[in-house]
């Protein structure tokens, strides 16, 4: 049996697949985070913010991710 996703694996999962919230997420980490409600601590919001600064990166990165798996059926978007 394996162990259950780590909120960290449940935020960069929902990140690639939901664009409103990558969107928000880009956008302001902190308050998309607490309003969403995870709880990380201060270093793993910190890198959070620092992968997220290159928004084109990020954009880029999901966009590619998207496609392979829309292209082999495996989720909706």
């Amino acid at each position: 049996m394996s162990a259950p996703p780590s909120t960290l694996q449940l935020i960069v999962g929902r990140s690639l697949i939901d664009a409103e919230f990558r969107k928000s997420l880009v956008k302001d980490v902190r308050a998309t985070l607490a309003n969403e409600g995870y709880a990380l601590d201060d270093a793993t919001i910190v890198a959070i913010e620092a992968a997220t600064k290159d928004t084109q990166r990020v954009r880029s990165f999901s966009d590619a991710f998207s496609a392979e798996f829309l292209s082999r059926g495996d989720y909706l978007a």
